[in-house]
């Protein structure tokens, strides 16, 4: 946890990786939003970028015995952060494999997390926030209130398959995600460990 000088870092990790999606841009536009009403740090993490390999660790990841540097660096960008918002769109009725591909290769880093879930779709990816609810309940992170869905309109889209105007749409939705968030600030200082005396 950082000073109590300083305000918690929140990361908004974008679930999808696909060449062309939207995710990214949504975040981007969520981050001030985020920031503002859970009173944070706020930084992106963008699973494409990161780009895990398929889970490749010889060891369960409940041992904590990493061998690939990748998920070295991926369990430092999760360790370091006070919590995490995913975003995460709804493929098929779930949420996108390289987000759990991604989960999957840590546990106790995730373990008391703080987290918030924010799905879109164009039916707002209630499904998709649903799945990935059961698992980060299961795996024990600290859910902070209900999950936000975004509906994106259908002709949001531009002709190369990315939102016109992303901000628009998160504005549309924001005192949700303004709630959302307050509820996340609660949560992290309910679970940040006590100032050493």
């Amino acid at each position: 946890m950082p000073p109590s000088t300083e305000r918690p870092l929140v990361r908004l990790i974008v679930g999808s990786v696909r060449p062309i999606r939207v995710g990214d841009q949504l975040a981007e536009a969520i981050a001030p939003i985020v920031a503002e009403a859970a009173d944070a740090r706020v930084e992106l993490v963008d699973l494409a970028e990161l780009d895990l390999p398929l889970l490749d660790e010889p060891r369960m990841p409940a041992l904590g015995d990493y061998q690939r540097e990748h998920t070295k660096a991926w369990s430092r960008i999760v360790a370091e952060s006070d919590a995490v918002v995913f975003v995460t769109p709804q493929y098929n009725g779930g949420y996108p494999a390289a987000l759990k591909n991604a989960i999957d290769f840590l546990f106790h880093e995730w373990r008391g997390k703080p987290a918030l879930i924010v799905s879109y779709g164009g039916h707002g990816g209630g499904l998709s926030g649903a799945q990935l609810r059961g698992v980060l309940e299961f795996i024990g992170l600290e859910l902070a209130g209900q999950n936000v869905e975004l509906t994106l309109p259908r002709d949001g889209y531009d002709e190369g398959g990315r939102l016109r105007d992303a901000a628009a749409i998160v504005a549309s939705h924001e005192e949700p995600l303004r709630a959302a968030a307050a509820t996340l600030r609660r949560v992290i200082r309910s679970t940040a460990p006590a100032p050493a005396a």
